[in-house]
């Protein structure tokens, strides 16, 4: 039963707290101590407002509790249990029973420790913590047993204690082992890996923030997936203002808009959605992040500052764009060589290739900081450029009327010209099959269509001036045709135009790009405006402003690069959150990895999630095969409370795909090791 308090006064200034418990059949003094007397006599040590506020000693195997103490007899004891009037005990609230004496609960009311009983043996269950957790968990009920005529304390009952790892639910809460688990999910005392995907430890989880081109198949493997390709954004330069507009590709409002170097007229999308810009007039490259929460803290108040429609107009208006050196969504800017960036293209490794009109050179630039590490001289003017699924560099060469083909595994360079009309070559794509696009600009109105594999060319006449142009995976290729201000619709087998979309006078569209879900874009140079296009009922969805002289070709939306160059992926989980500092050791992925697919893999660690943004990865690792796991990151000093493992997944032929099973991860506590 739980200790009760009184107090007695001893020599003036000070008083002696008593606490009472009931021992044995007797509710008797238990330790004391001393507190200072106020100034009008009250106790500065107020006794608990309920007795479930003080914690008893705990009893015994007899039931008696050690630090009991006694008082001497006393003639005024009439039932002798040292209380009474005169005693120095203080006097006796029931004489008649030697059990009760400060305190004296209403017997007469319900069963309570020392009350008189009548039937020797007789035992009821008890539970003096809150009911409501009697039953959960470890939670139970003791008993009182009438002894010598008198009801025992509660005995045997188990209260709530702070949860330990035991497969007991120590607390009583309803939960087991919350909180106290290991890293690998139980209570072994030597975990040292965990793993994520089916039958681990913990789930794979591919959102829109951490995964793009994958999806979980029907065993809740990861596999590649163009249908969830996170790439939402059409990103067009509008070349009078040095801006880029950010327009939403289902909705069509712009929802960024960016100033970057001088004149700015090619963009290309990356593998995770952020574009790269090539400028014409001051040789810049710009990299721009397409997701805020992405983008690094770089002022660090803990917000990310960067143009955003935040009137929900559709438009970003002036006040709504933030200079280029202080929008945090801005990764950099890079001037590699040459006054006139005309080309611009992304690989699959991630790294981007843009082409020094001037110089005739094509230069490849590092996806981290743009750093330049691959330079090949062409023997052409570069302004498109395009890249298939083996690598192949594609040129249109406008300056020296040439198609140029480049591999930048060996530097090779060959060149091709039609024989079968004038070569004015101006934008360029692929179609579903791999074959080469250019749009001949201004001279025979055609579209001229090249096979690598065969070496044959082929035109598809089209009204005036076709500029840009896109292949889709529908088996057609849509056409720009400035002055007429219509989109050719052209069959890429028979190399037919099979209609026209008119996008109304005056519009004057220069770039095309395709959209994920099916979709096609004319950017209008002289409306300064995006239309987007139905290619099947062949009927305009809508038209959307953008900045002033919208000048685009390349890649704008990542479509050609996900579906024509380099079928891909990638999915980032994170491990960690057990309020562990730790040594973060090695990473295995058990991956089916059909011929001509491939996957890579990198880390980084934090303290917090939020300190991933801006911690620098580790370097690829792979690709795996011909690398095999364990990778060893031993050598790259990872500490934290967090490890965030990002696996890229890569297919070099259409319909086949990597399968990640699951991914491990290993570590310790790094005891004696400097972070």
């Amino acid at each position: 039963m739980r200790r009760l308090v009184s107090t007695l006064g001893v020599g003036g200034a000070t008083v002696r707290r008593i606490c009472l418990v009931f021992v044995g059949l007797a509710w008797v003094a238990c330790s004391s101590g001393t507190t200072q007397e106020g100034a009008d006599g009250s106790n500065k040590w107020p006794p608990p407002k309920k007795d479930q506020d003080v914690v008893e000693p705990q009893p015994d195997a007899t039931g008696n509790r050690g630090d009991a103490v006694t008082f001497p007899p006393c003639d005024a004891d009439e039932d002798g249990d040292g209380f009474g009037e005169g005693c120095m005990a203080g006097p006796d609230c029931d004489e008649g029973n030697p059990n009760l004496n400060v305190y004296c609960p209403p017997c007469e009311n319900g069963i309570y420790p020392g009350c008189s009983c009548s039937n020797d043996g007789a035992g009821v269950t008890c539970y003096p913590g809150d009911p409501d957790l009697l039953g959960v968990g470890e939670c139970k009920s003791g008993q009182q047993t009438c002894k010598d005529g008198f009801w025992t304390d509660c005995l045997g009952y188990v209260e709530p204690t702070p949860e330990v790892c035991d497969n007991l639910d120590n607390n009583c809460d309803g939960i087991t082992d919350e909180d106290v688990l290991s890293p690998c999910g139980d209570c072994s005392e030597t975990c040292n890996h965990i793993g994520a995907g089916p039958g681990k430890q913990e789930d794979f989880d591919p959102q829109d923030d951490n995964s793009s081109g994958v999806s979980e198949n029907l065993d809740g493997f990861i596999v590649l997936d163009s249908t969830s390709v996170n790439m939402q954004f059409i990103w067009i330069a509008n070349s009078s203002e040095n801006t880029v507009s950010k327009l939403s590709t289902k909705t069509g409002k712009e929802e960024g808009r960016y100033s970057v170097c001088v004149n700015p007229s090619r963009t290309s999308v990356d593998l995770y959605g952020d574009v790269w810009v090539g400028c014409r007039d001051d040789g810049g490259v710009a990299k721009i992040g397409a997701h805020p929460l992405l983008c690094e803290d770089k002022n660090g108040d803990g917000q990310i500052q960067t143009s955003e429609d935040k009137n929900g107009d559709g438009t970003i208006q002036p006040d709504e764009r933030l200079p280029m050196g202080e929008d945090e969504c801005m990764k950099f800017l890079v001037h590699p060589g040459g006054s006139c960036q005309r080309s611009m293209g992304v690989d699959k490794q991630n790294h981007a290739w843009t082409g020094d009109w001037n110089g005739s050179t094509l230069r490849r630039l590092h996806p981290d900081d743009g750093h330049t590490v691959q330079e090949i001289g062409i023997p052409a003017q570069p302004y498109g450029l395009v890249i298939d699924k083996n690598g192949i560099i594609w040129v249109s060469g406008r300056g020296g009327s040439k198609l140029v083909r480049i591999n930048p595994a060996n530097s090779d360079v060959s060149v091709y010209t039609p024989n079968i009309g004038c070569f004015d070559p101006y934008g360029i794509s692929l179609d579903n099959k791999g074959r080469v696009w250019i749009g001949n600009c201004c001279c025979s109105n055609v579209a001229y269509r090249f096979d690598p594999q065969s070496g044959q060319w082929a035109a598809a006449p089209t009204h005036s001036r076709p500029r840009g142009l896109v292949g889709n995976l529908d088996g057609f290729v849509y056409v720009a045709n400035d002055e007429d201000s219509q989109v050719a619709i052209v069959n890429a087998d028979t190399a037919q135009t099979v209609g026209y979309v008119s996008l109304g006078g005056g519009r004057f569209p220069v770039g095309m790009a395709a959209d994920f879900d099916g979709y096609v874009w004319a950017v209008n140079q002289s409306s300064s405006s995006a239309t987007k296009v139905d290619p099947k009922t062949q009927s305009i969805i809508g038209e959307y402003p953008v900045g002033s002289g919208p000048y685009t070709y390349s890649d704008m939306t990542g479509y050609l690069l996900h579906t024509f160059t380099n079928p891909t992926g990638f999915y980032k989980h994170v491990f960690g959150g057990w309020g562990l500092r730790l040594r973060w050791t090695g990473i295995i992925v058990d991956a089916y990895l059909p011929s001509k697919t491939y996957i890579k893999v990198r880390a980084r660690s934090a303290v917090t999630i939020e300190q991933f943004e801006g911690t620098a990865w580790t370097p690829w690792f792979g690709p795996f095969p011909p690398s095999e796991f364990p990778i060893d990151l031993l050598p790259y000093k990872l500490y934290g409370d967090y490890l965030q493992v990002e696996v890229a997944l890569f297919s070099e032929e259409d319909g086949v795909t990597p399968i990640v099973k699951g991914i491990e991860i290993q570590f310790d506590n790094g005891q004696g090791e400097t972070p």
